[in-house]
């Protein structure tokens, strides 16, 4: 019984130091990812500094900004589509994605690119307050 209760014992000790570990690893991994994100809206880079082909992208009044965030990084305009998704959310610009025909370049920041889709929702909005 003594035995017993012994390796019980150890057994009960090696998964709580798993566990522990484990709880270890999980919230520095998360918290690095969380870091780079929030540190990344704000600092923003542009995909490849030294990249200025253009691209040309359509945007339809249907598509989220998360489809558009992707069609921004399966064309390498964008470096990730989660983190273009937050740095829209934060913008000035959040919600005034305008659909149309855009000409991009990777050498833009997200910040730039935005602009770039919500000029034509911009200068409806002036045009408005001018009336």
């Amino acid at each position: 019984m003594n035995g017993r209760s012994f390796v019980l014992g150890l057994l009960d000790l090696l998964v709580k130091g798993f566990l522990v570990v484990f709880a270890i690893m999980f919230i520095s991994k998360y918290a690095s990812v969380a870091y780079r994100y929030g540190y990344n809206i704000y600092n923003q880079t542009p995909a490849s500094q030294y990249d200025t082909r253009t691209v040309t992208v359509s945007i339809t009044d249907t598509m989220s900004v998360m489809d558009i965030a992707e069609l921004l990084e399966n064309r390498s305009l964008v470096d990730d589509k989660y983190l273009f998704w937050l740095q829209e959310r934060f913008s000035e610009y959040h919600g005034m994605i305008a659909a149309g025909t855009y000409e991009l370049s990777p050498s833009q920041t997200p910040d730039e690119i935005i602009g770039v889709m919500c000029a034509s929702n911009i200068e409806a909005q002036e045009a408005e307050a001018e009336q």
